[in-house]
């Protein structure tokens, strides 16, 4: 690790160059045919094959472009018939749309749009390790991994391939990050937590925080967000979890697979949330809690009970409000 990471800043003095860590996404060109886009999505092609360069949206497409028509949004004939090729991904068979423009029929259009885009239209701005980042000659890094300016990895960190880790951020204790996450700006892995008891002569003792942190493959963290480690047991991140910005995560916690946390959320110490939830802005959930699978938590509200599977809970403190269908993912 420490031969990789001086050999890195070798060549960025060597080169002289600087990168722009305010980009996170550039566009690749020249684009795909429409049959190739159709072939990805598993669907058929309506109309005229064509090579797509751009993604667009509804009120701003051009030529060469695709966008996507959600379920109940009208479709801009008039506008597309100003043009020779423009591909159109829509959730219903529109026969008359194949004498002016193509398009590709799928089950969820804007899911389709991003799926595509995500695959053939963006990349990661240039990958490498910026020259301020402070990486602990221990530390383990992955293939393709991204350090931005001013970040600071500690010894016992492993971080898997292609993760991106942006300006500011500071990973410490022992921290397990997997593959193709995103940590942004000034985020904080592996604090100390907020762990504290009165002994015997009233006095505040902070009990030391040596859990391990465990962050699964394709997490996302917003920024400015604190995740916390635990007294003995692990803080556990599963796979696929998304955590917005502004969020605070304490010590011992479970988030499970597919889980949403929103801005503003704070989560106390040995909190377990199940799968297939939505934590709205700025909910507030009490220590010691459990979350069960398929649950939405409106916004605002304060959990301090328990909450069943397969419901929508609002309020302070939150408090049913209707059930709803089994998870489907």
């Amino acid at each position: 690790m420490k031969e990789f990471y001086l050999e890195q800043k070798e060549n960025q003095k060597n080169s002289n160059e600087y990168y722009r860590m305010e980009v996170m996404y550039q566009l690749k060109f020249p684009g795909n045919y429409a049959s190739e886009i159709a072939g990805f999505l598993n669907s058929t092609l309506r109309g005229n094959d064509f090579l797509v360069k751009y993604p667009a949206s509804r009120n701003n497409f051009k030529e060469e472009s695709f966008f996507f028509l959600a379920k109940n949004e009208e479709l801009p004939q008039e506008r597309l018939k100003q043009f020779k090729n423009v591909l159109l991904l829509t959730e219903r068979e529109i026969p008359e749309l194949e004498e002016y423009a193509s398009y590709i029929v799928v089950n969820k259009s804007r899911i389709a749009f991003m799926e595509v885009v995500n695959e053939f239209y963006v990349q990661f701005d240039v990958v490498q390790i910026a020259p301020t980042a402070k990486i602990h000659e221990h530390a383990s890094l992955g293939r393709g991994v991204y350090v931005g300016e001013h970040a600071v990895i500690g010894p016992d960190v492993s971080i898997g391939n292609n993760t991106k880790v942006l300006n500011n951020v500071v990973i410490s204790g022992r921290v397990e990050i997997g593959d193709n996450c995103l940590i942004k700006d000034n985020t904080t892995i592996g604090s100390e937590g907020f762990d504290f008891d009165y002994d015997e002569e009233g006095r505040l003792i902070h009990s030391p925080q040596i859990g391990k942190i465990i962050i699964g493959n394709n997490v996302w963290i917003g920024a400015n967000s604190s995740i916390e480690s635990s007294t003995i047991d692990n803080t556990v991140i599963e796979d696929n979890v998304k955590i917005d910005d502004l969020v605070q995560i304490g010590g011992h916690c479970t988030i499970q697979k597919t889980t949403m946390i929103t801005a503003g959320v704070i989560v106390s110490r040995q909190v377990t949330i199940g799968p297939n939830c939505l934590l709205s802005p700025n909910v507030s959930v009490r220590e010691f809690i459990e979350i069960e699978e398929n649950v939405t938590v409106g916004i605002g509200s304060v959990v301090v009970k328990d909450l069943p599977a397969n419901g929508v809970y609002v309020g302070n403190p939150a408090k049913l409000l209707r059930k709803k269908g089994s998870a489907t993912c």
